[in-house]
Parts: C-alpha cells; sequence; structure tokens
C-alpha cells in the first residue's frame, strides 16, 4: 500500500541505514583526527599552531553541527517510516 502514496518504504529503510552507516564512520572518524590532533598539539607550537587551531576548531564545529544535522534527520526519517507501516498495515 506504501506505493499508493508514492513511497517505496524498503527504498527509505536503505536510505537510513546508509545515512546512519555514514553517520557512525564520519563520526568515528573524526574523533580519531581530533585524537591524533590533540597528540600533535602538545608537541607544535608557534604562529603556525595558533592559524591551524582555530581552523581546525572551525572545521570541528561545522562537522559537528552536521553530525548533529544527520541524527535530527535520522530521528525524523524513523518516525516518518514508522507512519508509514501503520499506514500500510491499516489499508
Amino acid at each position: 500500500m506504501a506505493r499508493d502514496i508514492d513511497i517505496d518504504i524498503d527504498e527509505l529503510e536503505r536510505f537510513i541505514y546508509v545515512l546512519q552507516e555514514f553517520q557512525d564512520v564520519t563520526s568515528d572518524k573524526f574523533k580519531a583526527v581530533q585524537n591524533d590532533w590533540n597528540r600533535c598539539d602538545e608537541s607544535w607550537e608557534g604562529d603556525s599552531k595558533k592559524r591551524f587551531t582555530k581552523d581546525f576548531e572551525e572545521t570541528c564545529d561545522r562537522v559537528q553541527r552536521t553530525l548533529e544535522s544527520g541524527e535530527d534527520a535520522l530521528e525524523w526519517l524513523r518516525k516518518y517510516r514508522a507512519i508509514l507501516k501503520d499506514f500500510e498495515s491499516s489499508y
């Protein structure tokens, strides 16, 4: 019945899975980069470090906001999927 409302639930579920996978991988990789930076931060000094640190912190902020937006999207998509399944089972 979901096709009657022009939604392919299987495709939606695949997209949710892929987005979750992307979120997990990106989060894990970025944590690793942050850990590497923390080790490097202890030994690096000078103006170039200050410039890089500023840029890196801005990048960290952007990545974190992107990951949070992805989590919000996943929550919404999961709710949407549940609504579609309820609708499908009702008809």
